[in-house]
């Protein structure tokens, strides 16, 4: 189980630049239940998701959308941008340049 140190303040673009470099970019699922993952998985991931226990994502999935909700995104946009072949550093790449804001320093999951 990959379990990452959570920094807090990190904006999505980050997340997705450092903690994606750790997998295989896949789309449609959030995971392909070994080492790939979408942009939302990636995510997750972040906040522990091991990527198959689909009974534990519930806790992952909260944290995720809130992060995306503080930003200003919707976890559907960023599916989308990663289902269209975007890769994690092109998706990180336009949510800078649109100047998505980081996440919450107050809350933590």
């Amino acid at each position: 189980m990959i379990n990452f140190q959570q920094q807090p303040g990190l904006t999505v673009s980050q997340i997705l630049r450092v903690y994606g470099k750790q997998f295989t970019q896949i789309t449609g699922w959030y995971t392909d239940g070994r080492n790939g993952r979408c942009a939302a998985g990636v995510l997750m991931s972040y906040y522990g998701w091991n990527g198959c226990d689909f009974f534990g994502i519930v806790r992952s999935l909260i944290c995720t959308l809130h992060l995306l909700k503080n930003a200003g995104l919707q976890i559907e946009f960023i599916a989308q941008l990663n289902d269209s072949g975007k890769t994690f550093d092109e998706i990180a790449d336009f949510l800078d340049k649109v100047g998505k804001r980081p996440a919450d320093p107050g809350w933590t999951c």
